[in-house]
């Protein structure tokens, strides 16, 4: 080789190595990565921005059965004919928990300052749940005496309304052995 082209080279090489740039791919900046999930416990609240959402619901039939267990969410169908629910799980946090929750998602701290209980919808991911047998309904200002199919119609009810953008209604649901067992019915929006 040339002289000149051996100098050219190891410039080009002393370059890309002071540079880093190759043409190889690069790494995201960790600042671009997605923010890792978002888990909150009774005593510790982490909060990251909620990401953006898909337009449309993913309703997952197929292996829906959730582990047994305590799940907050909002319910989307009741369907009594053929004995389900159709619930998208959610996050609830509550007095000083619910007022960062709030404003790590964008609430100003104005509006957040008063909340006492937040509710943070991240995943669209709709679940079918069969209902037990001795399912269990505890509806705010239900008739506990009440036939099951007239507290499932006020289940249905009550799941629809609506505070503005704001669902009235979360519900915590019990689940065992892959179906529901209890739906206790909370308010999502402050009572006062």
């Amino acid at each position: 080789m040339r002289p000149a082209r051996i100098i050219a080279i190891v410039i080009f090489a002393a370059a890309v190595a002071v540079t880093g740039c190759t043409t190889h791919a690069t790494a995201v900046h960790p600042a671009a990565a997605p923010a890792p999930p978002v888990t909150a416990t009774p005593d510790t609240v982490v909060a990251a921005p909620a990401p953006k959402q898909p337009t449309r619901p993913v309703l997952e039939v197929a292996g829906s059965v959730l582990a047994d267990g305590r799940y907050d969410g909002y319910i989307r169908t009741v369907d009594s004919s053929r004995n389900r629910l159709v619930v998208d799980l959610v996050q609830v946090f509550h007095d000083q928990a619910a007022v960062t929750a709030a404003i790590a998602d964008g609430t100003s701290r104005d509006a957040a300052q008063y909340l006492s209980v937040y509710v943070r919808n991240q995943n669209p991911r709709l679940r079918t749940l069969p209902l037990a047998s001795d399912l269990r309904l505890d509806l705010r200002g239900g008739d506990c005496e009440a036939p099951v199919n007239h507290q499932l119609a006020k289940l249905a009810a009550d799941a629809r309304l609506m505070d503005g953008a704001t669902h009235t209604y979360y519900f915590t649901l019990t689940v065992a052995g892959g179906a529901v067992h209890q739906v206790r019915e909370a308010l999502a929006i402050n009572a006062c």
